[in-house]
């Protein structure tokens, strides 16, 4: 009873906290500028289709820059960069500019766990407890928890609402991670379901960090980035902003403006591998050849396959689809699909493999302003393949523009709230100017009854109500301050949700503070 409870409450905090929560940094107006494409030297097969396809993307729904890599069997056959890497400059993108890989990062975790495990060092059906002890969820479920739930999103960890918790700040902030979960409580048993959770990825890397001896970044980088001699790929973001990255864009009131958010050390393994098409190209081929490239094996073959061996299946938009290990899969159109999407605040990635045709894609974006974003990689695997691939399904969530569409219409709403309380203010104000009001206490006040001051009064106590019985439930249920969580967001969401959810909640706290002082401390004046 209490998990249905539960699970019915994070469906309505859900909305809530989609559309309300979350950053008024820097912002500049789009201008008109000149779509570029940059030629790699090293590729020499030429697909003018698309590169048309691409342009138009760029041309038709706001996106400053992109770059797009092709692989086929062990060799990179295009790989362009496309518009520019920030709406403040005309610098061109290349196939070396670095982009946020956002959840397409958690292939690469999972892949490390995997070689920690070829190494002896850890069983994937052990409880995660005994390798991180100070993992201690307030659910006696939790000690049922092994790290292969983690790499399959079947811990039962809540998704959604568990996403605050991997933003740790601290000595260690891994550490701080484990730590914050000690009151979360389990959507249900581990093993039962699919629920995707950043925080699965994030105990991953946590554990890395413990079991290696070393810090996530570096096991990473010298177990994966060097072998596969991806240069330009990194897990530090002073060394992403030394080797060109790409701004991040986002939507507010319907114009593009830059927002680069800060990257927290904890949300790394989840979500915040920082890399380019040249070397994503590398990362494909690896996954389409069973683990070896023109380097030679990198990694075991038993090991990809196993991260792309569906293991739990689920259904997500009437589409029937499975998780492995860091990759989803599906079967769209009668094509075997593996992939996986990614979004940030102010990126977006996708990356596709199509194991029977030997051929993968990637499409990353410096851009959270659009909404066919996640379409371009299926678009461009479509018109080398000549297929009839469908987008991979992305959340409803990920469509930032669309939220920004909202946040246009909550601005209006809040500016016709604001008119009417002033006109209200001024109609008050005239009353007390021509004695037809005064305060209470007043020997000239009328008697007010109890029922019209409770409709004065009720406004702002459904309001009090409403705010602590918020901050009880995630403080509760979840183990986390909501006003902290509020201020968190505030960095990384779109500067017009922001703007227009503070807004209305300030006008409609002021709307229901006026009618209390009048139901309270005014009365109408008697006539004599």
């Amino acid at each position: 009873m209490e998990r249905k409870l539960k699970s019915r409450i994070n469906s309505i905090l859900l909305v809530i906290l989609c559309v309300y929560t979350l950053p008024i940094i820097s912002c500049q107006n789009t201008t008109e500028r000149e779509i570029t494409s940059i030629s790699f030297p090293a590729i020499t097969v030429s697909y003018p289709e698309v590169d048309e396809y691409v342009v138009q993307q760029l041309e038709g729904d706001g996106i400053p820059g992109l770059a797009v890599v092709v692989v086929q069997g062990e060799e990179m056959v295009y790989c362009k960069g496309f518009g520019i890497t920030s709406v403040k400059g005309d610098l061109s993108v290349t196939p070396q500019t670095i982009f946020d890989l956002a959840s397409a990062s958690k292939s690469f975790t999972a892949i490390g766990v995997l070689l920690l495990r070829d190494r002896g060092l850890i069983d994937l059906d052990t409880s995660v407890q005994q390798y991180l002890p100070n993992f201690r969820p307030d659910d006696p479920l939790a000690s049922q928890i092994t790290i292969r739930h983690l790499l399959n999103h079947t811990s039962g960890i809540p998704g959604a609402f568990s996403a605050p918790l991997i933003f740790q700040q601290g000595d260690d902030e891994f550490m701080e991670l484990v730590a914050a979960l000690g009151k979360v409580k389990l959507n249900r048993e581990p093993g039962l379901l699919f629920e995707y959770a950043d925080i699965n990825y994030c105990l991953l890397g946590s554990l890395i960090e413990t079991v290696s001896g070393i810090t996530f970044e570096e096991y990473i980088k010298q177990m994966i980035f060097k072998p596969l001699g991806m240069d330009h790929t990194t897990l530090y973001p002073e060394e992403a902003e030394i080797k060109g990255k790409a701004d991040g864009h986002q939507a507010m009131y319907n114009q593009i403006v830059v927002n680069n958010i800060p990257v927290y050390r904890s949300a790394l393994p989840a979500g915040w591998v920082m890399s380019c098409a040249e070397d994503m190209g590398q990362w494909l081929i690896a996954h389409l050849n069973n683990g070896r490239t023109a380097k030679g094996q990198i990694f075991p073959a038993s090991d990809i396959e196993e991260t792309h061996t569906p293991t739990v299946a689920f259904e997500e938009n009437s589409k029937e689809m499975s998780y492995g290990m860091g990759w989803f899969a599906s079967s769209a159109d009668d094509e075997f699909i593996i992939w996986h999407s990614g979004d940030t605040p102010n990126f977006m990635a996708d990356m596709i493999l199509l194991p029977e045709y030997a051929t993968g894609v990637a499409v990353l974006i410096n851009s959270q302003a659009c909404t066919i974003g996640h379409d371009i990689a299926s678009g461009v695997a479509n018109i080398i393949l000549e297929l009839e691939i469908k987008p991979m399904g992305v959340p409803w969530w990920a469509h930032w523009k669309t939220i920004d569409t909202l946040a246009t219409f909550t601005l209006v709403f809040t500016i016709i709230l604001v008119l009417s309380l002033l006109f209200y203010s001024w109609y008050i104000w005239r009353q007390f100017r021509t004695r037809k009001r005064c305060f209470f206490g007043s020997l000239f006040a009328d008697s007010i009854p109890l029922w019209r001051l409770s409709l004065y009064i009720t406004p702002l106590v459904l309001v009090l109500m409403f705010i602590m019985s918020g901050y009880l439930i995630m403080r509760t249920l979840y183990g986390y301050n909501l006003f902290e969580v509020l201020f968190l967001f505030r960095l990384g969401a779109p500067p017009g949700v922001y703007i227009s959810g503070v807004s209305l909640l300030m006008v409609i706290f002021l709307w229901v503070l006026a009618l209390a002082f009048l139901g309270s401390f005014t009365r109408a004046t008697k006539k004599i």
